[in-house]
Parts: C-alpha cells; structure tokens; sequence
C-alpha cells in the first residue's frame, strides 16, 4: 500500500469493488516511509498519544502491533458498509512470489494491483496472474511523475461506437510485462519517441532497476550508489543513451532525493486513471490502455505508451 495505490483502492471499492489487501509491513513505522490520505503521518504518529486520553473501554482507533494491512481493514470497510469485511492477506511480498505454491492462491483475484515491487518479482506474479486468466497491474509515483504497467494476458473487449457496442475483439498487440522489462531504453521507441522512450518511462526505469539491486527505493542518502549504478546499468543496455541529460550525475541525484516522495496530486491523477482502467477492463466495455500508462505533473499531460522493441514492432 502507498499513496498511488490506495487512491486506486479507494476507486474500486467506492464503485462496488470488494478489496484483499496484502501489506504485511509493521505499522506505523512503515507507514512513515509511504504515507496515503488513508493512513497519513499525522494519524499514525499521534494514534498513540491520542489513544492514552481515551477511556479505557474504548477500543483504539489503531493497533500498534499490528501490519499496515491491519490499521487500514477498518478504513477500507468504512468507504463502502455494503461491502463487507475487507479481507487481509498477511503476507510480504517477498514471501508470496518465493512460494510457487501461492499461484494457485492468487487465481481467486480477478485483478491484482501492485506497488513498490521489483522487475523480477512483477514479472513472476505476472506470468502467474495471467496463466489464471487474471489481470495484473502495478502503479507508482515518484515526485512530479508517475507510472502504471499493465498485463492484461489475453484480454477481449467491446468497442464502442457511439452508445452501442462492438462484437468482443482481442486487445492487440499484447505484450507481457516481462518483454517490457527486457526492453533496453534505446530500442522503445514509436514514430511520437524516435530517439528514446518517454522521460517518465526512462525515470522509472532506473528506479526499477535501483530495486531490483538494493531491495528498497531509491533515497536522498543512496544517491551515490543510484548514480554509480544507474551509470553504469545504462552504459551496459543503451550505450547510445548514456549522454543523455537524464543519465548524468545531477539529474540522477535529483531522482532519487524525490523518488521516495509521493505528491497528493500526482497520486490522484494516477490513481483516478488506473480505477477507471480496472472497471473497463473487468466490464469488457471500452477499449482499455494497453501496456503502460504515463503521468508528467510537470506538464499536466498523461498518455499510453508501448514498451515494446522497435525490431519486434516490424
């Protein structure tokens, strides 16, 4: 749970949508590190002082032994009564891809959504997710930016002409989160990025990469070492990249002193775009984005983009 995807959890259950929430994380601690407007600092770092001037009778707002999955149950329940218990799943999720046994759990989720986790672990709930003929994403915002991945397997969808709808057709072209992934910066290019993909994808791209070697996001006091191996991760894949301006020292500092920061607004834009992209695809009505799904807070703009080899696109 972050701040992106508890605006997207937010959407889905206030438009019917029934939640499991999987965040095994001790709380409040966690917390601190990626704040909502459902658990905010202000909340969790209070609980405690607060709850010593309640009766004693009265049961505390927060648990304070509890995971994050915990605190947020009752709030989650409370955006939607007619929902029901909102289920937990107490599990981190290093322990649920390490398990191959828990592709067989993860078949009973229609779709599945994602935060803060690395290459290889999206990868691997993507492969397992799909299999079932589930639908998979992953959300994440950093600073002014913002960025979804989407695998949605072999999904059909009803077009729209007007107020009527189309004979169901196959979403093409499908490419998987794992080829995405494998991508190298220099070949994801279309006819709109001749010489290299969105700046948006190139940032998260090195924040991805930065996860898949440290365990954790990129931060003020790893900026050394994200420069240091950023540097040379895009020396090895894209060469030709290298001088790029997003790629030298100041900029790649810059990154990672924010790319621990979610802003509100950001999160929301995100959020509000990926809810309304779950609902489409799991009513099958409307074409839905496909592959990815971009936000610049700099410039207000947001857009899809294939990942996707330019050598695989002829």
């Amino acid at each position: 749970m972050t701040g992106v995807s508890s605006e997207i959890l937010k959407n889905l259950v206030l438009a019917g949508i029934r939640a499991t929430i999987c965040d095994a994380r001790p709380f409040p601690d966690a917390v601190l590190d990626t704040p909502s407007f459902l658990l905010p600092p202000s909340a969790t770092a209070t609980a405690k002082d607060d709850d010593d001037d309640e009766p004693a009778n009265k049961k505390p707002k927060h648990d304070h032994h509890k995971t994050v999955g915990h605190a947020l149950k009752p709030v989650v329940e409370d955006l939607n009564l007619l929902l029901g218990d909102c289920e937990l799943m107490d599990k981190s999720v290093e322990e649920l891809v390490e398990d191959e046994a828990n592709d067989e759990l993860l078949k009973d989720y229609p779709i599945v959504v994602a935060s803060r986790i690395s290459p290889s672990q999206a990868t691997k709930l993507a492969a397992w997710i799909t299999a079932a003929g589930n639908k998979f994403y992953v959300a994440d915002c950093f600073g002014f930016w913002g960025a979804s991945m989407m695998d949605l397997g072999t999904h059909t969808y009803r077009p729209e002409v007007g107020k009527r709808l189309l004979d169901p057709k196959p979403l093409e072209p499908y490419v998987p989160i794992c080829d995405s992934l494998k991508t190298p910066l220099h070949l994801a290019v279309n006819r709109f990025h001749k010489q290299h993909p969105p700046p948006v994808w190139m940032r998260y791209r090195c924040i991805l990469e930065y996860r898949e070697l440290s365990g954790g996001w990129p931060t003020e006091e790893s900026a050394t070492e994200f420069v240091s191996h950023i540097q040379k991760w895009i020396q090895t894949t894209s060469p030709s990249l290298a001088d790029h301006e997003l790629f030298q020292e100041e900029a790649l500092t810059a990154l990672a002193k924010v790319a621990s920061a979610e802003m509100s607004p950001v999160c929301a834009v995100l959020g509000g775009m990926v809810g309304n992209e779950v609902i489409k695809a799991i009513s099958g009505k409307g074409e839905p984005a496909n592959n990815t799904v971009l936000f610049d807070g700099e410039t207000c703009k947001a857009w899809t983009f294939l990942v996707r080899s330019k050598e695989d696109a002829k």
